[in-house]
């Protein structure tokens, strides 16, 4: 998968003609993921054109999440020291998980709320309008510029050890395993679960259910792959019912000091490189579920009876914990927002799901 020559074209023409800024500017740019296969694509794509189109004015270093690399203590929440770093300006680039960017924006957690979104071309319809701008702009009073939105995760569902989720009291009692913020945790002890923060440490999903730690825990299809969980969780249910999203992100310091050219090709180049890795988390996710299945893990699908039973259940975490972080206003413009189309690198067959 390629950005777009006709995009690529057009922001060398955007910035042809007048140097991007008046001296060399290097980008350092935190990503705080681990693992990039979802991102290294889109990543790369954002580089050359940033580059290209500023004439080597601007050039762009991508240091992943380590912390030895990123010189940031090493905390278990390098996602929330990245952004401390760039909203003060020490740092130009950032690119976090929405739910620890919560801390800047509770907002940003509507990505957790359960079945606000209707599917991917749902999640594109509100990424790509005027309500994933809004959710962008929301970060400026920590010093930081919203850029665009990505998954490096994709739609959820509930794994579980040994129960299937066919409704709402099927829930009940299990220990699951969350990315630890108020949404997630309000709509889980709804249902009558115990949520239990692991924050997005993958690789301690399978150690801590054999500790008795966890039942289920809440995660993409790739994310089951990767931390090896057909060793251990024997059920994937509530496919879809919330979206692991990330967010890129700039200093406002750092974009007020470029041309006006410049701003310009830095926000289009992250748009067209989030879409990319979208539709490559997308494509991703499908693969590690045919994997997991030929190893034997059992999707558990909902009626349509049980989803309004969880309409139902669901009612009072909305009223209460979940309208009052993100606002009854956000959620409604979110239900009445239009679908869009993936990127066109994506199947639209894989798009529909």
């Amino acid at each position: 998968m390629k950005v777009h020559r006709l995009v690529i074209a057009s922001l060398l023409l955007l910035a042809a003609g007048a140097p991007a800024s008046a001296e060399k500017r290097n980008i350092k740019w935190m990503i705080g993921h681990v693992n990039l296969d979802y991102f290294d694509e889109a990543a790369k794509a954002f580089k050359g054109t940033v580059e290209a189109a500023s004439n080597g004015e601007v050039t762009v270093d991508i240091v992943t999440a380590d912390a030895e690399a990123l010189n940031l203590s090493s905390d278990g929440r390098v996602d929330a020291a990245i952004a401390a770093v760039v909203g003060s300006g020490e740092a130009e680039m950032g690119h976090s998980f929405a739910d620890v960017m919560g801390a800047a924006d509770p907002r940003l957690m509507a990505f957790e709320a359960p079945y606000l979104f209707r599917g991917y071309r749902h999640m594109e319809g509100v990424i790509e309008g005027p309500v994933g701008a809004e959710l962008l702009g929301g970060m400026r009073a920590k010093g930081v510029a919203g850029l665009a939105f990505t998954y490096s995760g994709g739609a959820n569902g509930v794994a579980t050890v040994d129960r299937e989720i066919r409704g709402p009291g099927d829930l009940k009692g299990l220990k699951v395993g969350v990315f630890g913020d108020e949404v997630d945790g309000a709509w889980l002890k709804a249902l009558g679960a115990t949520p239990v923060p692991i924050r997005h440490a993958v690789n301690d999903i399978v150690t801590m259910a054999d500790q008795g730690k966890l039942d289920a825990v809440v995660i993409t299809w790739r994310n089951f792959e990767r931390g090896g969980l057909d060793r251990k969780f024997k059920y994937f249910n509530m496919e879809g019912a919330s979206y692991l999203v990330s967010v890129t992100y700039a200093s406002e310091k750092f974009l007020k000091g470029l041309s006006p050219d410049m701003r310009a090709v830095i926000n289009q180049a992250a748009h067209e490189s989030s879409a990319i890795e979208r539709a490559k988390t997308i494509q991703l996710n499908e693969r590690a579920k045919r994997q997991m299945l030929a190893k034997g893990v059992r999707p558990v699908r909902l009626t349509a009876a049980a989803r309004k039973a969880f309409a139902e259940a669901l009612r009072p975490a909305y009223e209460g914990t979940i309208d009052g972080l993100l606002g009854r206003p956000l959620i409604e413009r979110i239900e009445k927002a239009p679908d869009h189309r993936i990127h066109p690198v994506m199947r639209e067959d894989l798009a529909q799901r």
